[in-house]
């Protein structure tokens, strides 16, 4: 199986469903997301529907890694707390009847990593500094770091920090792939294909649908 690994959606629905019909062949590939499929764009509750829709039809092979914008969603639903950015994805899910709560927890489960012996894919990458990568409120964790990364001894992917060349770019040093290329305000959608050993065949860009923006 190849593994197609796919960068913050942000709530771009059509985006997404373009980026799959043209590069996800499901019988050949794992399908990875990054994490942020929410927030800053007007279609999360779309786009939370159609990625759950892809799990539940494919349970083994489509898999979506947590990233700073499910969390700060779960904080504002199931903790109280409150966060300006989860209003407008509140009030969409609520137009469109996607189920607030379940929603909530579903993104609470989601793993703060997917991993075999040649990928290491997590929504922020693996901080040089960081003594405690997987700690959900450290800056220098997983879901919030924006720091250089260190080699893990296999090739890390990573979302969350927008690629200044916008396309996603490949550090030597680490071994690590930054491919999000900020699809919410028209950078695209981007991600890579590869094979399970880790080698790139593919960096892949979509432009942003107009309906997206």
């Amino acid at each position: 199986m190849n593994v197609l690994v796919v960068a913050d959606v942000h709530g771009c629905y059509r985006t997404l469903k373009r980026f799959l019909q043209l590069h996800w062949l499901p019988q050949e590939s794992f399908l990875i997301f990054v994490g942020d499929l929410i927030n800053k764009g007007h279609k999360s509750g779309k786009v939370l529907s159609y990625v759950r829709q892809l799990q539940e039809e494919f349970p083994y092979t489509v898999h979506v890694v947590k990233g700073n914008h499910e969390l700060l969603f779960t904080e504002a639903v199931l903790e109280g707390h409150s966060h300006e950015l989860v209003y407008k994805t509140l009030k969409d899910l609520t137009r469109r009847e996607v189920p607030i709560r379940k929603s909530a927890e579903w993104m609470r489960k989601l793993p703060l990593k997917w991993e075999t012996p040649y990928l290491l894919i997590t929504h922020a990458g693996i901080a040089s500094a960081a003594r405690n990568p997987y700690n959900e409120r450290s800056s220098r964790g997983v879901l919030h770091n924006r720091s250089s990364l260190r080699s893990v001894g296999k090739l890390q992917i990573y979302g969350h920090a927008i690629q200044p060349a916008g396309k996603p770019y490949f550090n030597s040093a680490s071994k690590s792939w930054g491919i999000d290329t900020g699809c919410w305000r028209g950078g695209g959608l981007s991600g890579l294909l590869l094979t399970y050993e880790g080698i790139v065949t593919e960096v892949i860009q979509v432009p942003t649908d107009p309906s997206d923006l």
